[in-house]
């Protein structure tokens, strides 16, 4: 009996001791509850002020998806599933960023304790983090538009791209930088007003700091937890997105510091495929000329963003070039020919260098710049050679003074070294081609023979200006802009030849014309593809031997240089990832870089791409018996090509990566 009395009494406490903890329960939830409620209320300035933030960076990536779906093939979207990772990843990317350059003003607010009453403190606190909010929103602005020239968000090349037009632009960019700045300006008002706005509140407790800055974090977990990385910092891959829909994505202030914390020598990390016996049969980048020319004057003419379109008669591009077309005629016509990449920093390199540039900025601004390479000015200088650049632009523009000096070129000239150039009518990138032409054709008879004399033309390069004669007397109107720049870089040809086969040196010559990289014929028509816009235009003119020849082979920019230490009569060893142009490769694969990461491999009938990041295959096209590429053929491991274009591609990257990383020696 006493068993019983204690049990149900035992019994009772229990239940009374779960009544208690449940009441408990409840009023620590709604505690938590109100408190969560009161700090949401009393944090809405601060949450509605990111929430703008992230809307306003959502804007402008619709912006930036329709404004470049044609020249990214609407970037090959895979229904909504596809979407809605792409709309995941783009919001980590924001909020990481929106995070990262916030989160220490909304710190020192929490830590600022009476300096939060200060007139002062609350004016200065605001000013760096709205410099910075604005900054963000720039790049993320600018990109819409810069994407188109480079097919990838902003990175450390930036600075020397945009630094030359600002210095040495006209009046119409004054005009645009002056539009965008007022632009910014309106931005960086609003921010600042905001942030001071917030500062005030703290201070007279209508708002906690310290709950944003936690709910901040939590946000920041919470959007990593989803996305499925333990990574914070944007070192890429962070996506399973391929490569060609991660700009949609990415945000391009993560994108620019990350770039420019790939400077170090860290960002060349080493890469093994294969063993070195291996890689010695696979390739090589150690060159010689068994048996080289006799010694020629060389003259090479670098043409600016000029497509293969303007030489193909099956293009609705091709302009009426009467000159080159003629003397195409007698000419060695590579029409298979690729660039290295979509900019003229680095074709400049690939071109000269006989090198490929793997890093995001120019390889001669880099921190690489002791690589082992041949230098076309030292190495034919051993040949008695001289040597000269010219080029209209200002001195150094883009840092090319920089390169040919690192090249071994012993003259360099710019639009200065012309006299009176300030009298003479200018593209928006410097002088006109008639003008520098006619300096370099002065320049060449006084020029020790044997030489080797480099033309980079500007005409042709955006926004395509042509001198008010021309223009006035060719008003075709089915010719783009591009177009008509080329038919005024065909007549600035034109005389230039017409005096030089007058001089003594012009029989002893040979002529290379090669394209910095492949652009658009037509500024309204865009359509990117992942071989055509690599196609550009390389032939050889010797007048001693003018006999005319098309060769299929598939040929590149950096086979320029090996073509040129051939012609100079350069028998020594030298370093260079191109073969030369004498000796066609009906076998031959050629290399070019499509983004940071994404490289491509091509032989006469296939392209594969490559993530380097992530080492691994991503497509494998028959570009000729599938133009579209519709089929990936990657899968297919019985296709012999599948392990030939892959081994050579890994091969190609190791040995790159091996020679950046000061481990190849002549």
């Amino acid at each position: 009996m006493q068993y019983n009395i204690n049990s149900q009494y035992n019994q009772h406490n229990e239940a009374g001791d779960c009544i208690f903890v449940q009441e408990k329960f409840l009023h620590l939830k709604k505690g938590i509850l109100f408190q969560l409620k009161n700090s949401l209320t009393k944090n809405k300035s601060l949450l509605l002020f990111l929430l703008k933030l992230l809307i306003l960076l959502g804007l402008l990536k619709l912006i930036f998806f329709f404004y470049n779906s044609q020249i990214s093939n609407d970037w090959e979207l895979e229904g909504i599933g596809n979407m809605a990772q792409i709309i995941q990843w783009s919001l980590f990317y924001d909020i990481l960023c929106i995070c990262a350059v916030n989160i220490l003003f909304f710190l020192i607010m929490m830590i600022a304790g009476r300096l939060s009453h200060n007139k002062y403190f609350q004016n200065i606190l605001p000013l760096p983090f709205a410099m910075l909010n604005t900054l963000m929103l720039a790049l993320n602005c600018i990109d819409i538009f810069y994407f188109r020239f480079q097919l990838q968000r902003s990175n450390a090349d930036l600075l020397y791209v945009f630094r030359d037009p600002l210095q040495y632009g006209n009046s119409n960019v004054w005009w645009m930088a002056l539009g965008g700045f007022l632009l910014l300006l309106i931005c960086f008002t609003w921010i600042f007003k905001a942030m001071r706005t917030l500062v005030r509140m703290q201070a007279a407790e209508k708002t906690s700091a310290i709950i944003l800055t936690f709910c901040v974090l939590l946000l920041f977990l919470v959007t990593s937890v989803i996305t499925g990385t333990k990574k914070f910092l944007p070192n890429y891959p962070l996506t399973k997105l391929p490569s060609i829909q991660l700009p949609l994505a990415q945000n391009s202030l993560l994108n620019f510091v990350y770039s420019a914390y790939r400077i170090k020598e860290t960002s060349i990390p080493a890469i093994y495929y294969m063993d070195e016996q291996t890689l010695a049969n696979t390739f090589s980048i150690y060159q010689k000329n068994d048996q080289p020319s006799s010694p020629k004057n060389i003259v090479l003419f670098i043409m600016e963003s000029v497509p293969l379109e303007f030489f193909s008669d099956s293009s609705p591009y091709k302009p009426a070039l009467p000159f080159l077309d003629s003397l195409i005629k007698k000419s060695r016509f590579f029409n298979n020919a690729f660039s290295y990449s979509y900019s003229s920093n680095k074709g400049i390199t690939a071109i000269l260098g006989g090198i490929p540039t793997l890093t995001d900025l120019p390889l001669y601004h880099s921190g690489y710049t002791s690589i082992s390479k041949t230098a076309p000015g030292k190495a034919l200088a051993q040949n008695n050679y001289s040597s000269a650049f010219f080029i209209g632009d200002n001195y150094d523009d883009f840092g090319f003074a920089k390169c040919a000096r690192w090249l071994g070129f012993g003259k360099y000239y710019s639009m200065e070294d012309i006299p009176n150039y300030k009298s003479l009518e200018q593209h928006t990138m410097g002088l006109h081609d008639e003008y520098v032409m006619n300096f370099m054709q002065q320049q060449l008879t006084s020029l020790p023979e044997p030489f080797l004399a480099v033309q980079y033309n500007i005409s042709t390069h955006y926004p395509n200006d042509v001198p008010a004669h021309f223009k006035k007397d060719n008003k075709a109107g089915n010719t783009t802009p591009p177009m008509l720049s080329m038919q005024y870089y065909d007549a600035c040809l034109k005389t230039f030849f017409e005096n030089a086969s007058q001089q003594p040196w012009f029989k002893n010559s040979v002529f290379i014309f090669c394209s910095d990289h492949w652009a658009q014929p037509h500024e309204k028509v865009i359509n990117i593809d992942k071989v055509d816009a690599l196609r550009i235009p390389i032939f050889i003119y010797d007048p001693s031997s003018a006999i005319p020849e098309t060769i299929q082979t598939p040929v590149s920019q950096l086979d320029i240089l090996n073509t040129i230490l051939y012609y100079g009569g350069y028998s020594k060893s030298f370093i260079s990832y191109g073969k030369n142009l004498k000796e066609p490769d009906s076998n031959r694969v050629v290399f070019s870089k499509l983004n940071g990461s994404v490289y491509q491999a091509i032989n006469k009938d296939h392209v594969l791409g490559f993530n380097a990041a992530e080492g691994k295959a991503l497509y494998l096209y028959n570009y000729m018996s599938d133009p579209g590429k519709q089929q990936n053929i990657l899968s297919d491991t019985l296709l012999p090509q599948n392990k030939v274009m892959l081994q050579k591609m890994k091969a190609f990257l190791q040995t790159a990566t091996a020679q950046y990383r000061q481990k190849t020696k002549l």
